[in-house]
């Protein structure tokens, strides 16, 4: 069997390309030798479809040689595919084109993708390896996948990165040099989020792997957290992007990962070119808002000051929203953003969730109560004690009340008698946080209810920066407070989730009326 499928890409190419070819018997492995011009790299994803219609391997064409296969079991299934059985019929090869890449990359001038199919035996660059998640479908099997294996044992804040990248989509590390870094990072966790695509498999790890997906449009992008299958709407979405049903699919896909428990995240959202513009966007349909991504990039501190303001605007209209990290980290380790000191790198930052023990499902857990800190270069352990109880950050508490019997004043209607009034007690928070590893002392806020109070710091025993912060809630129906953590020239080193207290009285109920509110419209 042999099969060759040109496709020439232009400023008119169509997003979606499909074409039929026919497997004529039963087959080991089914390869497939893509031919990419430079200049078309990062800007092709390709779909292969069985008999049955069900997909069977999903990649974008990246960094690095794509020689990709199909077969009976993991090593001769690369990743992004689903091993199993190479029966005879038709088969369908779809290639879906990023059109903002062909208008940034190509201009007016043309290139054409080749790719070879055929059972001829050929080299495969990056087989999934023994552990394949898959079950019938692009369905994540609870028998290959357990959401309940314990990783690491013991209540402590778990390290890990909620926003990554391997060359699966378009990153430029293979899944194993990505889990060396990440043991180098010290994490305990990875969340792979490629673009439109989601991992079938992965490789030997000490790492807890919570499955992902980026969903990405031309109008934005956002995170799906603990995936379970591919999303009902994802072919859709390559297939009709910068089209106007397009806001139909993102919606269906948000409904859909709502409905499956999957958690919601806004990714960078003022980034340039990459913003979030679905202003439509209802406040109750997502869970998290990524506050820091890549802080390397040189676009990315001024957006990222603006998602803090973004999410701290949230906060103020009353809505349990939880900020989150992410290192977007696409590069070698070598490689430098221009301006950058640094390379953008998973773990940087990182998320750190405070679980019992560490499994997916525990973290899937902790994630959607808010138990989160987000750091660069540091460690932070806060301590919030409120009425003698110790709370961990997003937990809600209540302001006690008492009743007290007070006397009507001379000269009153109903002078001599005595009445129970409901009085508000003052209600305390001893806010404390230690913050390891950095050499310089910081600077640190406590922010109440949107006002940023700067913090005494002080050195502990340990030579760790420190603060112990007395904190009233406000009388009011609606209370919150965060910590923040920055160098001495501004720069971001934490954000500790709020916790609150009460309802807040929302008046917006899109993204766009928070914009607003923000001055960004």
């Amino acid at each position: 069997m042999k099969k060759t499928i040109c496709v020439t890409i232009n400023r008119q190419t169509d997003n979606f390309h499909e074409e039929s070819f026919v497997v004529p018997h039963a087959l080991n492995t089914i390869y497939i030798k893509v031919n990419l011009p430079e200049e078309c790299r990062y800007m092709s994803f390709l779909f292969l479809q069985d008999e049955t219609g069900a997909v069977r391997l999903q990649k974008l064409l990246g960094y690095g040689e794509q020689n990709l296969a199909v077969g009976n079991d993991g090593e001769h299934t690369s990743i992004g595919g689903v091993a199993g059985h190479i029966e005879p019929g038709e088969w369908k090869l779809g290639i879906g084109i990023f059109t903002e890449y062909v208008c940034q990359r190509l201009g007016e001038k043309e290139a054409v993708l080749q790719i070879t199919l055929t059972d001829e035996a050929g080299e495969i660059t990056e087989p999934i390896g023994n552990w394949t998640w898959m079950g019938e479908g692009l369905r994540i099997s609870p028998e290959k996948y357990q959401w309940d294996k314990q990783y690491q044992t013991g209540a402590k804040w778990y390290k890990g990165d909620f926003h990554t990248h391997t060359r699966l989509s378009d990153g430029k590390e293979t899944v194993k040099n990505a889990m060396k870094k990440a043991k180098d990072m010290e994490m305990d966790f990875y969340v792979p989020t490629e673009h439109n695509l989601m991992h079938t498999g992965w490789c030997d790890t000490e790492l807890c792997i919570l499955p992902g997906i980026e969903i990405t449009t031309d109008m934005g992008h956002f995170n799906l957290f603990g995936i379970t299958e591919m999303p009902e709407k994802l072919l859709e979405l390559v297939r009709y992007n910068g089209k106007p049903q397009m806001e139909q699919y993102v919606e269906e896909t948000i409904q859909e990962a709502n409905r499956k428990g999957w958690i919601v995240s806004l990714n960078h959202p003022f980034l340039t070119i990459w913003k979030w513009q679905y202003g439509k966007t209802a406040l109750t349909d997502f869970q998290c808002v990524e506050i820091i991504n890549d802080p390397t990039y040189q676009d990315a501190p001024a957006s990222n000051d603006k998602a803090i303001r973004f999410l701290d605007a949230l906060w103020e209209d009353g809505h349990r929203i939880w900020g989150v990290g992410g290192s977007d980290a696409h590069n070698l380790i070598e490689e430098r953003y221009e301006g950058a000191d640094l390379p953008s790198i998973a773990g940087d930052p990182g998320t750190y969730v405070f679980c019992e023990n560490l499994s997916p499902k525990a973290l899937m857990e902790q994630v959607k109560k808010g138990h989160m800190c987000v750091t660069r270069f540091c460690r932070i352990l806060p301590e919030i004690i409120i009425d003698g109880k110790e709370y961990l950050p997003g937990e809600e508490f209540s302001v006690s009340e008492q009743e007290e019997s007070t006397q009507v004043p001379q000269g009153t209607k109903d002078s001599g008698t005595e009445e129970n009034v409901q009085v508000l007690q003052e209600t305390e928070i001893l806010y404390g946080a230690e913050i390891s590893g950095l050499e310089e002392e910081p600077e640190v806020f406590v922010v109440k209810n949107g006002q940023r109070y700067l913090a005494k710091v002080f050195v502990n025993e340990a030579g760790n920066y420190c603060i112990r912060e007395q904190v009233r809630p406000d009388r009011q129906e609606w209370n919150w407070v965060r910590l923040e953590v920055r160098k001495k020239n501004g720069d971001f080193l934490g954000y500790v989730n709020p916790v609150s207290c009460g309802a807040g009285k929302s008046r917006c109920k899109t993204v766009e009326e928070i914009w607003k509110l923000m001055g960004e419209q």
